[in-house]
């Protein structure tokens, strides 16, 4: 391998009208906020050392790029930067930050009429802008103007847009993180400059920036004119406290392996733009789901871009590929980028499908109170499985685990392994032939599991113990007396079957629906009783009220209160307002029949 390294400063990096672009391959800006903090006090330090006239060198390390010429032009060449993409970029975001404070001072001066410091001012705009963020080229007599960066396809329009002042919006997560350096340079450059009334002193010290992004802050450009070796450098070799995330590599051997076949290298580009634009955390979780939805088991640690690669792209494995293996490859990418619009849903817990009868809204919000509200996650594979189903099978679905997730690892706190693995093997069998699958499966093993491990009498001594939190953390509570309230009237038809929400035209608002204390939660003077106080929390002395309602009441006697449960759409809440009293017997046959209720309700 033919390189050759050049140690050299930014200054003469960007000194002979560069060009330089991200290959596809390369992810998108990834710097966070510890690496622009860490970049901003390199800045500081060379500063302070330069105002004291001990002026210090700070070495960035190495970036890595690969030479091409530029056809009809004489000694010029655009680099491929395989390694180092975010420090260059966050340099050209100072450069840009510099240029706009100086036109800033440029409108100053020009309505001071100072014309000696604004013709200085705009000369130096002129001359930084035209070394790193646009310069004008001649190529067979024909000038067009040039950018010296060029970011990713995902990043180049904001970033472009940015560099110039435009104020885009951002609409990715490294779009964020451009803004964030952007505004934080911004921020740092006004700072230096803000302790100086006079404009000259205000030109120096931006002038003291320029000359430590020419002169202090140097790096090790090492050059090679084969391609042929960047995607096996780019693996090996990481950005500056940014390691490559899995993601990241699989886009970039993806990439790879297409090379030659244009059509779906763009296309498979662009979709990988899509699948990367959220935070990274966000895409592990994501592409972890993906392979065990597909899988039937969880990637070991460290290994998820490993492991993907080999079950999702076999052709890697390949000396060379067809057109065939390219458009499979193109496919799978496909299925995987439809996965995560779908794992992007599914986290905010909403309906994978077409709002469509005789599906309710009482339905889709079951997805929504078991994802979001009782933050089960775990079922996602299965749920990325179960999205090839019909829409009522999958209603279905949600609703079994949501009852089974409540009972068995909620109240009875027991080890979410064995539904795991239940979630898994269901996902396999839905792959496999979607259209003959049958929900019979998973009822006989989550009941089974409920059977063996949150049997009647561990769920009874478990909701025995459930009680309102005066510190907070109700929300369990909160869905328990909910859901009961849901199932209610089939439970008072005989319970007999499957649990159904009779009426579904009623669907309470999980934020806005409270928990009422009966016996108030702060009894006055007037509605004390020494008896009930260390009932108060427990949950035959709890109920909830409709948001219209959850004002109302408060801590009056039940005497007072009882009209007012009279009116409410809960049904729960309607029949202790027929009560006349509110007693130790009372609370005691409401908890009871609460329990009584749950052990109906919470079975697949």
């Amino acid at each position: 391998m033919n390189i050759e390294p050049a140690y050299t400063s930014i200054g003469s990096l960007f000194a002979y009208k560069p060009m330089f672009f991200i290959p596809k391959y390369q992810r998108a800006y990834a710097w966070d906020v510890e690496s622009v903090s860490d970049f901003i006090k390199d800045l500081k330090k060379c500063f302070d050392k330069r105002k004291s006239n001990l002026p210090v060198n700070h070495f960035f390390g190495g970036i890595l790029s690969v030479k091409h010429s530029v056809p009809g032009t004489v000694n010029q060449h655009k680099y491929e930067i395989i390694d180092g993409q975010q420090r260059i970029a966050t340099f050209t975001l100072l450069v840009s930050c510099l240029v706009k404070s100086y036109k800033e001072l440029q409108a100053e001066a020009n309505t001071l009429g100072d014309a000696a410091n604004e013709a200085i001012i705009k000369g130096r705009i002129e001359k930084s802008s035209e070394r790193f963020i646009e310069f004008s080229q001649e190529v067979q007599r024909v000038v067009t103007p040039v950018e010296v960066l060029e970011l990713s396809r995902a990043d180049q329009s904001f970033y472009k847009e940015l560099v110039r002042d435009i104020d885009p919006s951002a609409a990715r997560d490294s779009h964020k993180k451009i803004l964030y350096a952007y505004n934080s340079l911004r921020t740092t450059i006004q700072s230096i400059i803000a302790s100086h009334t006079r404009i000259e002193d205000k030109i120096d010290d931006l002038e003291i920036v320029q000359n430590i992004l020419d002169n202090d802050f140097t790096i090790l450009h090492m050059v090679t004119g084969s391609r042929d070796d960047a995607f096996r450098l780019f693996q090996v070799i990481n950005d500056r406290g940014t390691n490559l995330t899995d993601g990241d590599l699989l886009r970039a051997k993806t990439l790879e392996l297409l090379e030659g076949f244009n059509q779906q290298q763009d296309a498979v580009e662009r979709m990988w733009d899509e699948i990367l634009a959220d935070p990274p955390t966000d895409t592990k979780n994501y592409l972890n789901w993906i392979y065990e939805s597909c899988q039937g088991n969880r990637p070991q640690q460290n290994a998820l871009f490993d492991m993907f690669l080999d079950k999702f792209f076999p052709q890697n494995q390949q000396i060379s590929l067809t057109l065939h293996d390219a458009q499979q490859i193109h496919e799978t990418v496909k299925n995987i980028h439809e996965d995560i619009l779908k794992c992007r849903k599914l986290l905010k817990g909403q309906w994978l499908y077409p709002e469509q009868q005789p599906i309710t809204g009482w339905d889709r919000t079951r997805l929504n109170i078991l994802l979001v509200e009782l933050g089960h996650d775990l079922s996602i594979p299965l749920f990325l499985a179960a999205a090839k189903l019909e829409h009522r099978l999958f209603s279905e679905i949600v609703q079994i685990v949501e009852r089974t997730f409540f009972r068995y690892k909620i109240i009875c706190n027991q080890h979410a392994t064995p539904l795991k693995v239940i979630y898994y093997q269901e996902s396999l069998a839905i792959r496999q032939n979607p259209n003959s699958y049958t929900i019979s499966t998973l009822k006989t093993k989550l009941q089974n599991l409920i059977i063996t491990k949150a049997i009647d009498s561990t769920f009874i001594n478990a909701l025995n113990m459930l009680e309102y939190k005066e510190s907070g953390g109700n929300k369990p509570l909160k869905y328990f007396l909910m859901t009961v309230e849901y199932y209610y009237q089939w439970y008072k038809n005989g319970a007999t079957g499957t649990p159904v929400c009779v009426d579904k035209s009623r669907v309470y608002d999980f934020a806005g629906t409270s928990i009422e204390h009966v016996y108030p939660r702060n009894a006055g003077t007037s509605v004390f009783d020494s008896n009930l106080e260390p009932l108060k929390n427990t949950l035959g002395n709890l109920t909830i009220m409709d948001p219209a309602q959850n004002t109302l009441g408060g801590n009056d006697p039940f005497t007072s209160k009882a009209s007012l449960y009279k009116q409410s759409s809960v049904l729960l809440t309607q029949e202790i307002g027929e009560k006349t009293i509110w007693s130790q017997i009372e609370i005691g046959d409401q908890k009871q029949l609460l329990i009584d209720a749950a052990l109906k309700i919470f079975l697949p």
